[in-house]
């Protein structure tokens, strides 16, 4: 009997994890001469500082977090000379399951100030 609950345990398991979908998400910082905080994909924190060339480690995305495919922009605060400023990318990024995408931010990544 022990062992029959214990199999259906398992089992259970089994069907409630293979059910959710993930997708890796990072961000590079490859603009130049600026450090970037406060990094997201959505709302999905990605990073708390990027100096240039650093990329952020692996965000593991669920389905339980997002309906997939997803799509969002990256917003961040930009650091330079002792000034702070909000910024999202024009571009939107898509994410769907089972994906690995890298983000690289560049000194020509198209980016605004939603609040101006």
């Amino acid at each position: 009997m022990k062992k029959l609950q214990f199999i259906l345990v398992i089992c259970a398991a089994f069907i409630l994890t293979s059910c959710y979908k993930s997708a890796d998400i990072q961000v590079r910082n490859n603009i130049s001469q600026v450090k970037i905080m406060d990094v997201k994909w959505g709302d999905i924190y990605i990073a708390g500082e990027l100096l240039p060339g650093e990329t952020s480690s692996k965000i593991t995305v669920t389905s339980q977090e997002e309906k997939f495919p997803a799509t969002h922009n990256i917003s961040f605060v930009m650091s330079a000379n002792d000034k702070y400023v909000y910024l999202e990318t024009v571009c939107e990024y898509m994410l769907d399951e089972d994906q690995d995408l890298l983000i690289i931010l560049e000194d020509t990544t198209r980016v605004q100030n939603p609040n101006q």
